[in-house]
């Protein structure tokens, strides 16, 4: 008779896909890592639905000026696309103190997304690296909106943890 603390397992190995910001401040990475790359990983983790295929033409269409905007809804976010920034509100909190608005530049999430889209098509691999350059003169700052409270509602209370 064996118990399960005694039994041999072999090691499972797994890989993980991940975006990183280098060489930034920790309240840059923060924002970038909170809203932008999480918005890649559940809105953007393959392309059957054509996600990419979608969102890539609406900014060409934007770039060129025959829209002023294109809102993506994803599993994680709203992405809201302008000629000059990307606006991201959380699909499930919307705007809460923990979840307020944040925005990049319109040219950080194309670079963005064009990115993940090729990380997703390499083979996975340990040696596998993809860098991206966002460039440092257009690093957002969090954009903190009045976020939109409900009377009595003391799940949306910024002082509710």
């Amino acid at each position: 008779m064996s118990s399960a603390a005694n039994e041999i397992r072999p090691a499972v190995n797994y890989i993980f896909r991940s975006a990183h910001l280098v060489d930034v401040p920790n309240y840059v990475r923060y924002a970038y890592s909170k809203y932008l790359f999480s918005s890649l990983e559940s809105d953007f983790n393959d392309n059957r639905f054509g996600a990419f295929d979608a969102v890539l033409e609406a900014i060409n269409r934007i770039e060129n000026g025959d829209i002023d905007n294109f809102i993506f809804d994803g599993q994680g976010f709203t992405h809201e696309i302008f000629r000059n920034h990307v606006l991201f509100e959380h699909s499930i909190f919307s705007i809460c103190p923990h979840w307020p608005l944040w925005s990049c530049s319109l040219f950080h999430y194309k670079i963005a997304v064009q990115g993940w889209m090729k990380f997703l098509q390499t083979p996975e691999s340990l040696d596998t690296e993809l860098i991206m350059e966002l460039p440092e003169s257009d690093m957002a700052k969090i954009a903190i909106f009045p976020p939109r409270l409900f009377e009595n509602e003391k799940a949306f209370d910024a002082n509710h943890d």
